[in-house]
């Protein structure tokens, strides 16, 4: 076989082989036992930074999920908050994603 032949091969399968998505952690914090839980609504905040080559512009992609999440629910307070840090792999980058969300009561 030739190198122009094979070349393109390689790359095609290099770069279709390079994509992947990971959970890494998922977090949960308490519930108040004496909450009324059918009252509540649910409230979710997504927010990402984009990592090429290890070089990052966006440091506080997770403080910003949680302000998103408070601004949600504005006259009450958020209980049973899950937090997922996801990331999905690419060629020489990967995005890390939170994503946020708990019960708001009222």
């Amino acid at each position: 076989m030739s190198v122009k032949k094979i070349f393109p091969l390689i790359v095609t399968l290099f770069l279709g082989a390079s994509c992947m998505h990971s959970i890494h952690q998922v977090h949960v914090s308490d519930f108040d036992p004496y909450g009324s839980f059918e009252s509540g609504k649910i409230v979710k905040a997504k927010t990402e930074q984009f990592v090429i080559m290890g070089f990052v512009t966006e440091s506080n992609y997770v403080d910003k999920a949680y302000r998103d999440l408070q601004a949600k629910c504005k006259d009450g307070r958020i209980q049973g908050i899950t937090t997922q840090y996801i990331t999905s792999l690419g060629f020489f980058s990967w995005t890390n994603k939170i994503l946020m969300q708990g019960l708001c009561l009222s």
